[in-house]
């Protein structure tokens, strides 16, 4: 990578950006500065909603537009501008909904930037906190289904998680994809949703070739990002899945790995423009 031209480097968020705590490492804000001087772009794909990474595009001044929701939708960083939109199937909703009443799971639909629970259970407490939003209740959330609603997220029991997500397969009669954003998160997108499809769009959307874009990601949900991308990252603290899928793996954990590749890539800038 240090010989090659890099313009872009998209960047996941959780267990990528850093490692806990909502908040971005000083080194990390500095690089990510210096990186954006040297005249790289920088960005986000996270399967957040825009409000929940507005902190870290105001404190890494990011001015391209963010992947979010796990690439079902593409916003422009600085207006809000929805610039491109999945909604997800209305049937596969609502026999989601149905499956879920017989599981313990948690349930999260968004519908228009606003995440809906039943209920404020502590497995809802936690994601709230953690990505620092505020879900709204409302106890029946079939109506929801009839709105557009972006994704849902399923929070529980991996195994829990993966025999929901089978039977669902098997009701909603095709295979929807399932995404694991993390240990205990199941995500259900819109068709055609995904980071790395997201990623082709943004990336001919402003011109780029895609030989001059490094992803970074940790995370199974990051998969399809990093097999699109010229250049497929993985943080040495990632899913096994990643690792195999990525073209190369950092020496650093976390933020001290995107730090290795922006520490690269603003070399590389450095040496273009002396050369």
């Amino acid at each position: 990578m240090k010989n090659t031209h890099i313009k872009l480097i998209v960047s996941d968020v959780d267990g990528t950006l850093f490692e806990s705590g909502n908040q971005v490492n000083s080194t990390t804000v500095k690089m990510v500065h210096d990186y954006q001087r040297s005249g790289g772009i920088f960005t986000l794909a996270t399967g957040r909603l825009k409000k929940a990474i507005e902190p870290f595009i105001q404190q890494l001044h990011i001015r391209f537009p963010v992947i979010v929701y796990n690439g079902a939708q593409i916003v422009d960083s600085v207006t809000g501008e929805v610039l491109a939109a999945h909604t997800l199937d209305r049937e596969l909703a609502l026999k989601a909904l149905d499956l879920l009443a017989h599981f313990p799971l948690d349930t999260i639909m968004h519908v228009n930037q606003v995440p809906y629970v039943r209920s404020h259970t502590p497995a809802v407490l936690e994601h709230m906190e953690k990505d620092g939003i505020a879900c709204r209740c409302q106890e029946n959330l079939t109506p929801l289904a009839d709105k557009d609603p972006t994704k849902m997220l399923i929070i529980g029991d991996p195994f829990e998680l993966k025999q929901f997500a089978s039977e669902l397969i098997v009701s909603a009669g095709y295979d929807f994809g399932p995404v694991y954003s993390d240990w205990n998160y199941l995500e259900i997108l819109p068709a055609g949703a995904s980071k790395g499809a997201a990623l082709e769009q943004l990336v001919k959307l402003k011109g780029f070739a895609m030989e001059e874009v490094v992803a970074v990601g940790d995370e199974r949900n990051d998969l399809s990002m990093i097999r699109a991308a010229g250049t497929g990252v993985a943080v040495a603290n990632a899913n096994e899945e990643l690792k195999a899928a990525a073209n190369r793996i950092t020496q650093g954990p976390w933020n001290l790995g995107l730090e290795e590749i922006l520490e690269e890539a603003i070399q590389s800038l450095k040496e273009n423009d002396a050369g």
